[in-house]
């Protein structure tokens, strides 16, 4: 047996050079190293171990994104060498723990589980092209909603609790919203469901080309949709969205050669300074906004900064 520089027990035939890292299966089928979050806010997400080196932390920088609470911005980071994948803590202020136990530095073996933080853990896993595919069809079935492609209700209403929580504890901004398409039962019944499904799949990503990677978009009801707007006041929000609206009421959604008529009613809440206790407060005020919105003719935004 070889004595390895991590102190484990590595048999030669192991050693591996780095093409060779991709054929661990038996069968010589290709498989590929990934990080696999099974716990926290980025829950479902893989990251494939495709470079020398990969830094893990809440950074938007970073290669591997994991923006959970306790998490360094630069937390550890993944080196690939001739004996396997190597996790090194970067001197992150709540450590990194494999498996139950705190390391420095750690060979990764097939199953581990890696904690970060509070509540992140991620799975180290080599998966194969199948493997692979099922495992996004698996995390995309779970999360999104099949004819919009953004997410879902319940993914939405998981990911609120978790950012809730996370910006009330900081006392930092956070933003909701929730809006839906003005009169949306008289556009299916005067062009048809085709064509009503078709100005949600085109409306929802316009949306989704105007908000940054960090935000979370979700179909909330049949033609109701929710943003949260991570670290965001309610001006910049009020911006965000205003922009949005005004792109849709432009956009010309066509059936064919009859144009369709498509705008947006949207409320805006802001957890700032805790103003609210709880994500069902949040989501309440953004709904009483929208009302306003409709209240008040329809295709406009309404929020707290509204006089």
């Amino acid at each position: 047996m070889a004595k390895s520089e991590f102190g484990d027990d590595v048999e030669k035939t192991t050693v591996l050079g780095l093409k060779d890292l991709e054929l661990l299966s038996p069968d010589k089928t290709p498989r590929s190293a990934y990080l696999i979050c099974i716990n926290g806010r980025a829950v479902g997400k893989m990251f494939k171990l495709a470079t020398q080196r990969m830094v893990v932390g809440r950074s938007p920088a970073n290669e591997i994104l994991v923006d959970d609470e306790g998490i360094s911005r630069q937390h550890a980071f993944v080196e690939r060498n001739a004996l396997g994948f190597v996790l090194v803590d970067n001197e992150s202020t709540n450590g990194v723990f494999v498996n139950g136990q705190r390391i420095q530095r750690h060979l990764m073996q097939d199953g581990d589980k890696v904690q970060l933080g509070s509540s992140a853990i991620l799975k180290f896993s080599f998966q194969d092209e199948v493997e692979e595919r099922a495992q996004k069809q698996l995390y995309e079935s779970a999360t999104r909603d099949g004819l919009t492609n953004c997410y879902n209700k319940k993914y939405f209403a998981d990911q609120l609790k978790t950012e809730f929580s996370y910006y009330f504890r900081h006392d930092e901004p956070m933003s909701l919203c929730l809006f839906d398409i003005d009169f949306f039962k008289k556009l299916n019944d005067g062009f048809g469901h085709q064509a009503g499904d078709h100005v949600l799949k085109t409306m929802s990503a316009l949306v989704q080309k105007a908000l940054r990677t960090e935000d979370i978009f979700a179909r909330y009801g049949g033609e109701e949709f929710g943003i949260i707007f991570k670290n965001t006041d309610g001006e910049k929000a009020f911006l965000v969205l205003e922009r949005i609206r005004r792109n849709i009421e432009k956009y010309e959604f066509m059936d064919n050669d009859r144009r369709m008529p498509v705008t947006i009613s949207i409320g805006i809440s802001t957890l700032e300074k805790q103003n609210y206790t709880s994500p069902k407060a949040l989501v309440k005020a953004a709904d009483d906004y929208l009302y306003q919105a409709k209240g008040k003719g329809r295709n406009r935004t309404e929020s707290a900064i509204v006089g």
